[in-house]
């Protein structure tokens, strides 16, 4: 009878302990979800250290970051708070005349001090991904690196495929 409440016992420690180190940083974030905004998260810092228009603010495109959740999407730009700590989403944004400004028929012209980010993506399938990241700060001021995404060992690998520059 020892043995076997030692063995109940044992098998519920290692159970505790697997199913607790699988478990994700993100609560109620889906592996699959987890995995595209590594991958949105890893494009878009790419494409900000390619050129970008100041870090005194970023603001994300959210509705670009097709495959997540509000939660998910939220857990996204607190990530990119290593790029700037003043980061928000575009919706919220636009019509701030701090952050943009805009031309004579109420288009965005140029960022002040920050950084428009988004992604667009081509194609995209648990392993492999083509897709765009934007670093956009102004009407003649953006940066387009498109990249072919592998994922290899639980991360995703960019390698960069051509570079638009606006």
């Amino acid at each position: 009878m020892m043995k076997t409440l030692l063995a109940f016992i044992a098998a519920v420690a290692i159970f505790l302990v697997i199913g607790c180190s699988s478990q994700e940083n993100t609560p109620n974030v889906k592996n699959e979800e987890r995995q595209r905004m590594d991958l949105y998260i890893s494009v878009m810092k790419g494409a900000f250290q390619e050129e970008n228009g100041g870090n005194g603010f970023v603001a994300v495109k959210l509705d670009t970051l097709i495959g997540l959740s509000d939660q998910a999407q939220e857990e996204v730009l607190k990530e990119l708070t290593i790029l700037s700590p003043n980061i928000d989403s575009f919706e919220d944004t636009r019509n701030d005349k701090t952050k943009f400004e805009l031309d004579a028929n109420g288009r965005l012209n140029r960022s002040i001090d920050g950084t428009l980010l988004w992604v667009e993506v081509e194609e995209y399938s648990e392993s492999k991904a083509i897709i765009t990241g934007v670093s956009w700060f102004g009407s003649s001021g953006a940066v387009f690196p498109k990249y072919e995404a592998t994922f290899e060992n639980g991360t995703w690998k960019l390698k960069l495929i051509s570079m638009a520059v606006s």
